[in-house]
């Protein structure tokens, strides 16, 4: 999304800054191909204090460094992910003309009216849709309301300057050097979805926030998010059995294995995911249709929804989404398009969605 510099080294590092915590992979560029090398997370919250990474600056880049000497990582180059949930993105069609500099002004001109800031608040950035040379149309399918002969869509996708600021900041007191920075759909698309050009929906349920990101032909169309997430699960647990909040993750993970052995915990386990399954079907309903009505789409319906984040291994969610959804509903494997050892896939398919942004944003740099 926003480059900073130039291609030096085979080895890059994905690091995604969230309020789960932080959570970084190393991969080397092996002939196109990304191989693991190492991997490194920490829980939620820094130094135990409960700010998001983003409100401590120092402390954040001290973890990022703490991480990185512990798990052995090697380079020092690395591409960060923007929060989905504080990047603008649109798509706009605007007259397709011979100058791309005057495409980019008409596109600029566009973004000004929806933007939730002024651009000069804001870094931009434009991915071209369609191609620009009208003899290459024939590549693609019809916008549909639009004369694909006159116009191009164009996504722009953009974010606070203040916000790019904190990123550099804690990069550069990690002693890491960034790269660039991309969204988080971006990255997730990288990882789990790769050349698939079918239309699929990414439900990223992470601790505080799940983001749903509808993607058709490896392009962003729809991005969404609410304020649910495995911490409202969490909390439904500490309010129900009056456990602390350590306790009541230790809990969290153990629900499936709870469910089968007592069947009154089974039942109570419904009532624990009905907090985060009702708003999330909800919001995968009202998603899918605004998707459908959209002008500038080619495909009108989601195939698949592909399940990723800390918490998709919530016992019981792809089940109950699959049948809610009338839809295939799986846990996306972002290890699928990355080199591993044997030996470590039990281990590696456990942490797999947690790390899913990582592993895409390590991805970027070995294309």
């Amino acid at each position: 999304m926003f480059g900073f510099g130039k291609k030096t080294t085979k080895n890059y590092l994905g690091i995604d800054i969230g309020a789960g915590g932080v959570k970084i992979v190393e991969l080397m560029n092996e002939k196109g191909r990304g191989r693991l090398i190492t991997y490194g997370y920490s829980e939620r919250g820094v130094d135990g204090n409960g700010l998001h990474p983003l409100e401590d600056v120092k402390a954040t880049a001290e973890v990022v460094a703490s991480i990185c000497k512990k798990s052995g990582m090697t380079s020092v180059r690395a591409v960060g992910a923007l929060p989905l949930s504080s990047v603008f993105s649109a798509i706009v069609a605007v007259p397709r003309g011979k100058d791309e500099k005057i495409i980019k002004e008409a596109v600029n001109e566009q973004v000004k009216k929806l933007a939730p800031m002024p651009l000069e608040e804001m870094i931009t950035y434009s991915t071209f849709i369609d191609p620009l040379k009208i003899k290459e149309e024939k590549k693609t399918a019809t916008v549909l309301n639009t004369d694909a002969k006159n116009y191009v869509r164009v996504l722009v996708t953009g974010a606070a300057k203040s916000l790019v600021q904190k990123y550099i900041e804690i990069f550069k007191l990690a002693k890491i050097d960034l790269v660039a920075l991309d969204t988080e759909a971006f990255a997730l698309i990288r990882s789990l979805v790769g050349k698939d050009k079918s239309t699929v929906m990414i439900v990223d349920i992470g601790y505080t926030r799940t983001n749903f990101t509808i993607v058709e032909k490896g392009i962003p169309f729809l991005t969404r998010s609410i304020n649910v997430g495995g911490g409202t699960v969490t909390k439904k647990i500490m309010e129900q059995l009056n456990v602390p909040e350590a306790e009541a993750e230790r809990l969290k993970q153990d629900l499936g294995t709870m469910a089968e052995s007592d069947p009154q915990t089974g039942e109570g386990l419904q009532v624990v995911l009905a907090s985060v399954l009702q708003p999330m079907i909800n919001e995968i309903k009202y998603a899918s249709e605004v998707y459908a009505k959209m002008e500038l789409t080619d495909g009108k319906k989601v195939e698949k929804i592909i399940l990723t984040g800390g918490s998709a291994h919530l016992p019981g969610l792809v089940k109950e989404l699959t049948m809610a959804m009338n839809t295939n509903v799986y846990i996306g494997d972002p290890w699928a398009r990355v080199m591993t050892p044997e030996e470590l896939r039990p281990v590696l398919d456990e942490i797999g969605p947690k790390l899913s942004v990582a592993i895409g944003l390590a991805m970027r740099e070995l294309d």
